[in-house]
């Protein structure tokens, strides 16, 4: 069997090339739609490849691009291209976000939703990373439930390696040995920094907060620069995390927060639920599926009426990566990889 996945974003997000990997331990062979056309881009790529299966990741990358001047034009030529380019193909689609993250306008959400409902109304399979999220892809795209398989995000600790001692990670940080937690990752506006800022700022809970990553943009940056203002509770590092520093700050926390305004599901959150590492995140999340009924999860309202208490109870819980070891054989890729295959073996049956 032979698949094509696109777009190829290996080089900002490992889940493809570690998902075509496993794929190819279980005899399915992998391969990446390199090159963008112009016109059409999908089907003149998709439908000259030998392959059996179009696998779509983020459907964006073929309709939102920086020059918005020509964006309308991209929005409405999206389900013609995908179409034609799966005329002799089966389309899987995985489901990683309802919609793409960090738009600006109104129009741009519509002409993007009405674009996600091609996607599965035409994909012979859907993966959704919990069956929370595959209720939603229901509810609020039209995707059929027939078509819908629950496989778990692939387990990321393996690109890190196991933590380190934390006072060797805190020595290597230079932050001061105290707890602190930790937000990680691309620092991005949908991730709802302000409010967890502003909270930490005011309540001066007993415990610093860290944020680790790049800005997308040096103007929000900047932002929130301005709104820490110089709190000597909160460390921002807002700089590109390299694998190793990555690993740094995950060996040095106590606990990992994230207060995403929606999201569907959170490879981030997963691989600090891989690490071992306490977890903290609001309620409303219900499609990010990190095993709960652990310790190791805990969930706040909102930061005005409990975040403080559920701080407190993550802090009271020690990270631990072999208590983890569980959640990282159901999410290893080898089993990701089995369960997508027999899903492409299913779907060419009909």
């Amino acid at each position: 069997m032979k698949v094509l996945i696109a777009p190829d974003w290996r080089a900002g997000n490992p889940y493809q090339d570690l998902l075509a990997q496993a794929l190819k331990r279980q005899s399915v062979s992998a391969d990446f739609l390199q090159n963008y056309k112009r016109a059409f881009p999908l089907a003149r790529s998709v439908r000259s490849s030998s392959a059996d299966i179009f696998h779509l990741h983020w459907p964006e990358a073929y309709y939102s691009r920086a020059n918005a001047g020509l964006e309308w034009y991209r929005h409405a030529r999206f389900p013609v291209d995908l179409g034609l380019a799966c005329q002799n193909k089966l389309l899987a689609y995985t489901a990683h976000n309802l919609l793409p993250h960090s738009r600006r306008t109104r129009l741009f959400q519509l002409s993007a939703k009405v674009n996600a409902r091609y996607v599965v109304k035409r994909a012979d399979v859907i993966f959704a990373h919990s069956a929370a999220a595959g209720s939603r892809l229901v509810s609020e795209l039209g995707a059929q439930e027939s078509k819908i398989r629950v496989i778990p995000h692939g387990d990321l600790s393996g690109m890190l390696g196991a933590p380190i001692p934390r006072d060797e990670a805190v020595r290597s940080l230079g932050i001061g040995s105290g707890p602190f937690a930790l937000m990680f990752g691309a620092v991005d506006e949908y991730k709802s920094y302000e409010e967890i800022i502003r909270w930490w700022k005011r309540s001066n809970p007993s415990l610093r907060l860290a944020i680790a990553g790049k800005p997308r943009t040096d103007e929000y940056g900047r932002h929130l620069m301005k709104l820490v203002g110089g709190a000597p509770n909160i460390l921002p590092a807002f700089e590109w995390l390299s694998e190793e520093q990555l690993r740094l700050w995950l060996s040095a926390a106590s606990l990992v927060i994230f207060n995403y305004r929606e999201i569907l599901t959170s490879g981030a959150a997963c691989l600090a639920r891989s690490y071992g590492i306490p977890i903290v995140l609001p309620k409303r999340l219900t499609s990010v599926d990190l095993g709960e009924g652990t310790p190791y999860v805990l969930r706040f309202s909102t930061p005005e009426t409990d975040l403080g208490k559920q701080l407190e109870l993550a802090l009271a819980v020690k990270p631990d990566f072999n208590a983890a070891a569980d959640w990282r054989e159901a999410c290893s890729w080898d089993r990701v990889a089995r369960l997508t295959a027999e899903a492409y073996a299913d779907a060419r049956r009909g």
